[in-house]
């Protein structure tokens, strides 16, 4: 049998084993599950997809801000359109409103003078004095 001294020098390398055995097998372990060579090509071609979206992205906001600049001025147009449209179209509606109502005035002069003609015939006559016979 082994006294203390050989009994805990013998659990102290049998735990040293251990732990060296451990470290040896998750080198191993990380060793055949590092990424190889093709890890770096993998970064850089997400890193070159990543800077594309991006430059999609601004590309894309410009073009929309463009859009937008565009409508505004296309909306600007039609508004500054539409008001010379109404603007003319009220002018047209007053001069007509004009002209209507001169040929209204015209049509109720001539409606009165008709009907001073009218009462002035109904009139009766003076008789006339015969003419004396020479």
């Amino acid at each position: 049998m082994l006294n203390g001294s050989e009994l805990t020098t013998a659990i102290a390398a049998v735990l040293m084993g251990a732990v060296l055995t451990g470290i040896l097998l998750h080198w191993f372990w990380t060793y055949l599950n590092r990424p190889r060579d093709g890890g770096s090509d993998q970064l850089d071609a997400l890193a070159l997809r990543l800077h594309e979206a991006d430059v999609a992205r601004e590309e894309a906001e410009e073009a929309r801000q463009q859009a937008e600049a565009l409508l505004a001025r296309r909306e600007a147009e039609t508004a500054e359109r539409l008001a010379l449209m109404q603007a003319r179209l009220d002018g047209e509606i007053s001069g007509r409103e004009a002209e209507l109502t001169k040929e209204l005035e015209d049509a109720r002069r001539k409606l009165e003078t008709k009907r001073d003609g009218m009462g002035n015939s109904r009139k009766p006559v003076a008789k006339r004095k015969p003419k004396p016979k020479r």
